[in-house]
């Protein structure tokens, strides 16, 4: 298993003069609390970061200062999210000489409290799917708006979940969708996810845990403190 972290963000909603995947998490940088979850897991055989280029060169400091013997790896991220997933399965296999069927869970570098049981359940999930992503149940009353300023309707929150990840799916899977998509469907896509779905694959949903937050705003950051140093006691 590859764990794939996308950690091109500029963290510019984070008001920080660093992308927020460098920025300190309690003892160490959010990138490393998030390494760790995936290096920790049994079946890890490497961690790729793919980064975007103009902070290569800090993430390869933190990496050789965190991880100077353990199998982490960077890769030059591409403009989009996507496009840096795309790179770092290119970095697998003519570096690692991954292969196709070699299980891929891409991850945001920024959600550090990723569990071992969800790594579990993507992994035994690529038995039914051919892609699964992490997912809660929506709590709050959802609604649909056209134009952000009002309401049109409001879906039944039961069919509702958030996305979370990882998202998870086999190498040579990926590269058949991704090749057989158009340049604008591939700009549609948010995700992983999306791709598949353009070409009518099911996604399953494994789930998801609540603390799995993605780091975004100045508040994300203090929760995700507060998380980390009750964790340890």
């Amino acid at each position: 298993m590859i764990a794939a972290l996308v950690a091109g963000g500029s963290g510019s909603r984070m008001g920080a003069s660093l992308p927020k995947q460098f920025l300190m998490l309690c003892d160490k940088p959010v990138l490393v609390h998030t390494a760790e979850c995936f290096l920790r897991h049994p079946q890890t055989e490497a961690v790729i970061i793919g980064t975007n280029p103009d902070w290569i060169e800090e993430a390869r400091r933190i990496t050789k200062q965190y991880f100077p013997e353990k199998p982490v790896y960077l890769a030059e991220g591409g403009s989009s999210r996507n496009e840096t997933i795309v790179r770092i399965i290119d970095f697998a296999v003519s570096v690692l000489k991954c292969t196709d069927d070699d299980i891929v869970l891409s991850h945001d570098a920024v959600r550090p409290f990723v569990t071992q049981k969800m790594i579990d359940d993507s992994i035994a999930a690529m038995n039914r799917y051919p892609i699964c992503t992490a997912a809660v149940a929506e709590t709050d009353t959802v609604a649909w708006t056209e134009d952000g300023q009002s309401a049109g309707s409001f879906p039944d929150r039961s069919h509702v979940y958030r996305i979370q990840t990882p998202q998870t799916f086999r190498i040579g899977s990926f590269r058949e969708v991704y090749s057989c998509l158009s340049d604008s469907e591939k700009a549609a896509a948010t995700d992983v996810c999306s791709l598949f779905r353009q070409k009518g694959f099911s996604v399953g949903l494994i789930e998801g845990d609540r603390k799995n937050i993605k780091l975004t705003f100045p508040d994300d950051l203090q929760y995700a403190e507060w998380l980390y140093r009750n964790e340890k006691t």
